[in-house]
């Protein structure tokens, strides 16, 4: 059996045979004020807006932004990626199905109400269960058998398979909603004026333009700096670059490699950038139609200079791969490097398959976020350049509006992204590849059982080589057109004290900004 502890001035494992190893806590700063510090302002650059507030129904990472400093979750990660308590204070491993979790005494919700094992256990059931809420983290969840409340301050979750990545999942994707407030105003409602535990309490919603959130001063921690957060919502690029320049935001996210040089010239705005974990493929529908046929696929990935695309057009702020995740993420396979530039290779492959010139393959090329047109122009070149009738269309509404629900064409390929929360394989897996949770558009046997040893197995070495296996598997299977991962690249004015973080996440609690 295993067993955490998490002490104040740091935290113990105890694990099966009485060794302790002792993890030592992150440094902090000293505590200020609650809302002392200066507001601050944060574009959260994407081309749709978030239909709700409710933590546990979309899975858009960037909206994810809003809920994470209003929520918390039972656990989450450091500044170094490592496994904290949030509302937990401990957790039992009986065995590797069984999960028991001790909860904080000391929490209350922004409406004044007490946190209790009750909301976890509401939340997990209206995830999983709630046809009228329809959460899109379903998948998230679905390896969860139960959920039981073991008194007021405990609960005990019960796995259907073993997954090494559960805590992770917990720390980074599920945050507690209060059962009380959801059952008062209901789902809709609680969307509009969600109510939390976090470091920032929800103000006001002014759809379209911008989410303001105020400081809690009742949070149990270390009282949030900023007298105001306002997340906004521009989405076109170089207006985003133009608003900080003018002050009007204070940080800009997922700025553009090309727009990097404006910044670099400006005396108010640093450029920060970090090695980031968002990957790039091209998703298609490989359960029937012309994408159905692996040569077709392997004739996509050979048909991309993913190196001239990184290089060039990414100003070397990218890295080709051969996989959906990037070397920073724990499943990353060293020995599976990115298909090489061949177009031979791909001409060959596709007359194989049936295509030539009087009759070429035909496909339509989608992209829903006006940054990545350039990126998605310079693909539709290289398959052209290979044979292939490419039709490019820009929808910033197919992602939501088609992708998501499966209803995409079979001749269809769409460029698609993971932030990778977690910093774990399985994360992006589960999202594309796994038939058994989201893999809509891809799945077999043999890769949804190599997923699942994947997942269960209980040591990092054992993991790693079984990530390793399926790695290989699914380069060869081809179910996307692997591309690159990027550098996450932030514009930052000078007057705030911010640093990027390596999964993404952007929490503005302890950010101070100069008058």
């Amino acid at each position: 059996m295993r067993r955490q502890t998490w002490l104040m001035a740091g935290s113990i494992v105890l694990l099966a045979g009485g060794a302790a190893t002792q993890i030592h806590a992150q440094d902090t700063k000293p505590s200020a004020a609650c809302g002392s510090g200066q507001p601050v302002s944060v574009n959260l650059l994407w081309p749709t807006q978030p239909n709700t507030l409710d933590p546990n129904v979309e899975t858009l990472v960037m909206f994810a932004q809003i809920s994470r400093n209003m929520f918390d979750g039972l656990f989450r990660l450091d500044d170094d990626m490592q496994l904290q308590p949030d509302l937990a204070v401990s957790y039992k491993q009986p065995d590797n199905l069984t999960y028991e979790i001790e909860l904080r005494k000391d929490v209350v919700f922004h409406d004044g109400s007490a946190f209790t094992s009750a909301d976890v256990v509401a939340t997990f059931d209206r995830i999983m269960n709630d046809q009228k809420l329809a959460s899109k983290q379903r998948s998230y969840v679905s390896n969860v058998k139960s959920v039981t409340a073991q008194g007021d301050y405990a609960v005990k979750f019960a796995l259907k398979q073993p997954d090494s990545s559960f805590l992770k999942t917990l720390a980074t994707i599920i945050y507690i909603t209060p059962k009380s407030a959801i059952e008062k105003v209901g789902n809709v409602e609680f969307g509009k004026k969600p109510v939390g535990t976090g470091p920032f309490k929800f103000e006001s919603w002014n759809v379209g333009d911008s989410v303001v959130l105020a400081p809690n001063c009742d949070y149990r921690g270390d009282k949030p700096i900023p007298s105001r957060v306002e997340f906004r919502f521009i989405s076109e690029p170089a207006t985003q670059i133009s608003s900080l320049q003018s002050g009007e935001i204070d940080i800009a996210t997922q700025v553009t490699s090309d727009l990097t040089a404006a910044l670099k010239s400006s005396s108010d705005v640093a450029v920060q950038s970090i090695d980031g974990n968002q990957t790039f493929w091209l998703s298609m529908n490989t359960k029937e139609g012309p994408l159905a046929d692996p040569k077709v696929r392997q004739a996509l990935n050979y048909a991309i200079d993913r190196t001239a695309i990184a290089g060039q057009l990414l100003g070397g702020f990218a890295t080709p791969v051969g996989q959906i995740y990037s070397k920073g993420v724990f499943g990353y396979t060293k020995a599976v490097s990115p298909y090489p530039f061949d177009p031979e290779k791909a001409k060959s492959l596709l007359a194989e398959a049936g295509y030539s010139s009087s009759k070429p393959l035909k496909l339509e090329f989608y992209n829903f976020r006006a940054e990545l047109n350039p990126v998605q122009q310079s693909i539709a070149s290289f398959l052209a350049d290979v044979g292939i009738s490419i039709t490019t269309r820009f929808d910033p509404n197919y992602f939501v509006d088609t992708w998501q629900p499966g209803k995409m064409g079979r001749n269809q390929l769409i460029i698609r992204s993971n932030n990778n929360l977690l910093m774990d394989a399985d994360f992006a897996l589960g999202l594309e590849l796994d038939g058994t949770r989201r893999g809509v558009y891809f799945s077999s046997p043999e890769t949804d059982a190599k997923i699942a040893k994947a997942r269960g197995e209980g040591h990092s070495n054992s993991r790693q080589a079984a990530y390793d296996d399926l790695n290989k598997t699914l380069y060869d299977l081809a179910p996307v057109t692997f591309l690159y991962s990027t550098d996450a690249i932030y514009g930052v004015s000078k007057q705030v004290d911010w640093k990027p973080r390596p999964d993404g996440a952007i929490y503005l609690a302890d950010v101070t900004k100069k008058p």
